[in-house]
């Protein structure tokens, strides 16, 4: 059987496979970011109520010792300044949750950026892989072409050579 011809856009069947690979990747990595900092925001929160708790056991405490008189008014005011100092460090806190549930927000258009481009890339090469199966199989139809047209020429030359021969 006789040699393929070259695909003549193989340069270019070749660069959209690599473009779909690598928008594949890039996908695949702005997903994993958007994990990474999503766990973040959920430590951040875990964070935050381990802080909530300590001020409502210090305040706990506080209050009891209070209670049972063994505060003076200084230690009262130094306690009172200790929860607010908490509170105003857990608001604080709260402003990195706020930025963190931004910066989710932004690796999310990431995100959907990279998928689009995934799809756009994955597109254009089955469109041109599908160029590649058409003009294959035109290929083949014309190479068997051929060949049937090749039998038939030897048998034609057969038949007349017997007919030459007087075989016949």
């Amino acid at each position: 059987m006789p040699k393929m011809p070259p695909y003549r856009l193989q340069a270019l069947f070749d660069m959209r496979e690599k473009a779909k690979k690598d928008a594949e990747e890039a996908y695949a990595r702005v997903q994993t970011e958007l994990a990474a900092e999503e766990q973040k925001l959920e430590d951040l929160k875990v964070e935050l109520k381990d802080m909530v708790k300590l001020r409502e056991e210090k305040k706990e405490e506080y209050s009891r010792k209070m209670a049972q008189g063994e505060l003076t008014v200084v230690q009262i005011q130094t306690n009172d300044r200790h929860i607010e100092k908490m509170k105003a460090a857990e608001k604080a806190f709260g402003m990195k949750l706020v930025r963190q549930k931004e910066a989710i927000d932004d690796k999310f258009l990431e995100v959907e950026e990279a998928k689009e481009k995934m799809l756009e890339a994955t597109q254009e090469f089955k469109a041109l892989e599908k160029h590649k199966e058409k003009w294959l199989e035109e290929v083949k139809k014309e190479m068997a072409k051929k060949e049937e047209e090749a039998v038939e020429d030897i048998s034609q030359a057969q038949y007349f050579a017997r007919m030459k021969e007087g075989d016949w």
